[in-house]
Parts: structure tokens; C-alpha cells; sequence
């Protein structure tokens, strides 16, 4: 029996595992672009070109040569995620009605916070520091909805902290570069349908005659790895004239060695001696995108500033997932991902009310980089050979642990300079990521299979506090 059902489920276990990564988030899949409040008031129009305070650590390192003094800047972003499901149909292995709600609330609350300090060191050298969490994303179902066997609970977070070095070349131009230090974690739950994996496996008369029917024993999945890796980011700022300046940043990929481990609960007796169903450890690496940014500011006149700019990550770099298992007998995995590059694209503009107030707006286009659900491995009228040649049916298209889609930005923001040193800020954003989303997940796991669709919006509310010594 261990052989049989080692081969069988090396793969969607792997793909339960890893689902999470690329899975909620404000920037496209589980990117976080809040990583500055006054940024997002504009919808992080012109990030690597506003070089205005210390979080130019992340958008770029040369633009802390504009600023004129040490500073301390926080802030925390809020962001409220919600995905609403409307079943067209759900099914089991054999083919019944799937029972079960359609998941609820999908999103949670949570955000990522972020503190920065820059201090000049020369006239020509400012030294800054960074911590902050560029990905990130939190989606919890119904325990008892349609996606059990697909999704529960998914959580991931990864820190940055980024020691950078800013140059000022002469009175036009500035460098910028930055090391990266990351730390990754990764939680996630699912039911496990034992009836089904046995009617994969045995004859149904048999499964049924020892009590395993598709939806009559449900097991439980729970998995959580953690690693770290190391990356770098460089700059350069290009003062054009005295009202306007041209950013260029670039962020590496970092790779993450993950290892942790996973357990399944009620495992049938039928299976509880199959090493892949035990609790055991598991070790995988995951790259995160690297990422360019071409940005432009142009103070138009003593009240107005205009701002665009062109942001890429290059998610392809996440082609595939080769997943390690502790236990003898389990085979190691790998699970191709089939996400796409992306472009986004935004533009905005400040508004200098007064000495005091400042307001400011923007618009941006962030596209997904998750294939469309009727790639290969997501469509229903695949026959049974075809399905049973797809390796990565969890994985491939839009997933139940992040219902993604293109992300449509209406930002408004506002600066309050209570002083001299003083200022602080506050930025919300709407994103709208469409009212309806195609879902259509066949789960290798369990062959259990979900169609409909999603609507999904995203609010985003972020308050901060700069100090200037």
C-alpha cells in the first residue's frame, strides 16, 4: 500500500504546501507596495523619483541624497481584503454535489508596518536602515465551505531589513545601493477527503465496503516552513533640472530556504502507516521576483507636483517549486507555477495647500501575473487522461488561497507638518480587482472540482510619523 499511494500524493501534497506562497495582498499576487504612507496617498505614483523622506530605502537608495538631515520615519498600512464566492458548481470525486458553504468572509485584516532612518554622513554619503514587509497575505475560509479541500487557512510574511548606502555624484546625479536580508514564514491548513484518495487508488466496492467514501472521511492538513535569504537593490536619481527628477530602482530576487514541517489528523488506519499521511519535515526554496522601477516628479509650479510611474516584477522567476519530504518513501515533488511577468502602471499628483497641509491623489493599473482559469490543468472539459497528466492543478491559475485579478487604484492622501520636525501622513486607497473573477479548480488531491466566480475589493488605510532631528 505505501507505494501506491506515495507517487499519488508527493505532488498535491507539495501543492498544498506551496499554494500559499504565491497567493492577501495590495500590489499584484502577494506583493505589498505599502511600504510608505504619504506613496500610497499618490498610488506609489513616482516611488522612485519623489526621494521626499526615508522611504526611499525601498523605492530608491540614491534618493536619500535629497534629503537634507537625519530623520526617523513609521507607519503601519491597514489593509482590508474581501473575496466574496458565488458557487456555479461543486463536485467530489465521483462526481456528486460538493456540500458546503461558499467560504464566507475570505479576507482578513492585517498590514504591514514599516520604520526607516537615514542619517547624512558627508556631504556627498547618507547612510539608512530599513525594516519593512514587501510580501504578505492572510485568506481564511469556512471550515466546512466547498474550498476545504483546496483551502483553509493561508497565511505568509516576509521581513525586510536593508542596510543602503546613498552617493551624491555632484549636483545632478545620485546612487543609491542596499543589501537585503529577508525572513519568510509560511502557515497553512486544509481538509484532507481520505474517501477520495481511496477511490483514486482501490476499487470503490472496496473503499465503501471498509467505510472510505468520497466526503465521509475528512482528515486534516497543516503545514508551516520559515527561512531566510539575502538580495541587494541599487538606484540612481537624476535631477533634470530644478523642477524635475527621474528614478531608477532595482530590487534582486532573494532566495528563500525553507524548511518546517507538516501533520495530518483523523488518518484513516487504513493509511496511518504510509509515510507520506505522517508527520514529517519539509524543505523547499522559494525566490521571490525581482523588481525595476522607472519614476518621474515634476514640480509644475509653487502648489503642484506630478508624478508617474512604470513598476515591473518578474514573477516567472517562480516557475517551479521542487519540495523535499523528511520521510523514507515520501518522493520530493515539483510543482510547476505558470506565473507571468507583470507591469504596473500609476501616476498621481500633490497638491501644497499651504505651509501646513499638503493633499494628494493617484491612480494606478496592477496587473496579475496568474494565468487566466482555463489554462491547461484548469478546464472542465478536460477527459480523465488529460487531467491525469497535469501535475499542478492547485497551482496553475487563479487558486482559492488567493483569488487574484488585475487591481484598478483610486488613491487620496494627506500631509500634516505640525512643525518644523514634525510631519504626519495619511493614505487610503480603493482597489478594485473585479465583480467577476473565474474560478475553476480541479484539486489533484482529492479530485474534488470548484467553479464559479469571485468578487474581490481591497480598502487600504495607512497613518504615519516622520521625526526630522
Amino acid at each position: 500500500m505505501n507505494k501506491k499511494y506515495t507517487a499519488h500524493w508527493a505532488v498535491p501534497l507539495a501543492a498544498a504546501v506551496l499554494a500559499a506562497l504565491p497567493a492577501a495582498a495590495s500590489a499584484a499576487n502577494f506583493q505589498l507596495t505599502e511600504q510608505s504612507v504619504t506613496s500610497l496617498g499618490r498610488a506609489h505614483s513616482g516611488g522612485a523619483a519623489a526621494a521626499e523622506d526615508s522611504s526611499s530605502i525601498w523605492y530608491n537608495p540614491a534618493g536619500l541624497s535629497n534629503l537634507s538631515g537625519a530623520e526617523i520615519l513609521g507607519g503601519y498600512s491597514l489593509i482590508r481584503f474581501n473575496a466574496d464566492f458565488t458557487k456555479t458548481s461543486a463536485t467530489d470525486a465521483t462526481g456528486a454535489p460538493l456540500s458546503g458553504g461558499e467560504g464566507g468572509k475570505v479576507g482578513k485584516l492585517g498590514g504591514p508596518l514599516f520604520l526607516y532612518y537615514s542619517q547624512p554622513i558627508n556631504d556627498q554619503l547618507t547612510f539608512g536602515f530599513g525594516i519593512n514587509t514587501p510580501f504578505g497575505l492572510a485568506t481564511k475560509y469556512d471550515s466546512d465551505s466547498v474550498f476545504r479541500y483546496q483551502a483553509i487557512y493561508t497565511s505568509v510574511d516576509v521581513v525586510n531589513y536593508s542596510p543602503t548606502i546613498a552617493w551624491k555624484v555632484n549636483d545632478a546625479v545620485s546612487l543609491g545601493f542596499g543589501l537585503d536580508y529577508q525572513h519568510m514564514d509560511v502557515k497553512l491548513t486544509n481538509d484532507v477527503d481520505f474517501g477520495a484518495v481511496c477511490f483514486s487508488q482501490l476499487a470503490p466496492a472496496t473503499c465503501t465496503s471498509i467505510g472510505l467514501t468520497p466526503q465521509g472521511h475528512d482528515g486534516f492538513f497543516s503545514a508551516q516552513a520559515s527561512g531566510t535569504g539575502t538580495g541587494w537593490n541599487a538606484g540612481v536619481l537624476w535631477k533634470i533640472n530644478s523642477d524635475s527628477r527621474l528614478g531608477f530602482s532595482y530590487r534582486s530576487t532573494v532566495n528563500h530556504d525553507l524548511s518546517g514541517g507538516a501533520s495530518f489528523t483523523n488518518v484513516p488506519v487504513q493509511f496511518s502507516t504510509i509515510p507520506q499521511f505522517q508527520a514529517q519535515g519539509i524543505s523547499s526554496t522559494f525566490k521571490t521576483p525581482q523588481m525595476w522601477s522607472l519614476s518621474y516628479a515634476w514640480q509644475v509650479n509653487a502648489q503642484w507636483t506630478a508624478f508617474a510611474d512604470w513598476s515591473y516584477t518578474g514573477w516567472s522567476s517562480f516557475d517551479k517549486l521542487d519540495i523535499a519530504f523528511a520521510n523514507k518513501g515520501t518522493q520530493d515533488a515539483v510543482v510547476d507555477e505558470g506565473l507571468s511577468n507583470v507591469n504596473r502602471y500609476s501616476v498621481g499628483a500633490d497638491f501644497r495647500f499651504n505651509d501646513a497641509w499638503t493633499f494628494r491623489g493617484g491612480v494606478a493599473l496592477d496587473l496579475t501575473p496568474v494565468p487566466d482559469p482555463s489554462a491547461p490543468c484548469n478546464t472542465a472539459s478536460y477527459t480523465p487522461a488529460q487531467t491525469a497528466a497535469c501535475t499542478n492543478n492547485v497551482s496553475a491559475s487563479r487558486t482559492a488561497r488567493l483569488p487574484d485579478g488585475d487591481r484598478k487604484w483610486i488613491s487620496l492622501g494627506a500631509t500634516w507638518r505640525v512643525s518644523e520636525h514634525s510631519q504626519v501622513d495619511i493614505g487610503y486607497a480603493h482597489l478594485f480587482l473585479g465583480s467577476s473573477l473565474d474560478f475553476n479548480q480541479l484539486n489533484s488531491a482529492g479530485d474534488d472540482h470548484v467553479v464559479g466566480t469571485f468578487k474581490a475589493d481591497a480598502d487600504i488605510l495607512g497613518v504615519s510619523y516622520r521625526y526630522k532631528f
